[in-house]
């Protein structure tokens, strides 16, 4: 089994694509499959439930809602180890910091 990070803009990414061959849809399927456990913390669900969220998308919410709630069942709740780096988006830092703890 593999642990890992998903940047949010991954997840947007396999549920926006048709192709069932790209990269996020097989991370997508990996993860569903529990191939892939996904590491997260309160941060990265509020960055995940934010990014889905968005009108643009029009993802269904109840959808949205169960899929966050299997990466909470299936994932690994993780505590951010705090770090002095300096990203170039600050905002990665949350996701950063749980790869290193």
């Amino acid at each position: 089994m593999i642990c890992a990070v998903i940047d949010p803009n991954v997840l947007v990414s396999a549920l926006l694509s048709r192709n069932n061959n790209t990269a996020t849809v097989q991370v997508m399927q990996k993860i569903l499959n529990k191939e892939i456990m996904p590491l997260y913390n309160e941060i990265i669900l509020q960055e995940y439930k934010a990014v889905l969220s968005r009108k643009k998308f029009a993802f269904d919410t109840n959808w949205v809602d169960t899929l966050l709630n299997f990466i909470i069942q299936s994932g690994i709740l993780t505590l951010r180890k705090k770090t002095n780096i300096i990203l170039p988006d600050i905002g990665d830092l949350p996701f950063y910091e749980v790869f290193c703890a």
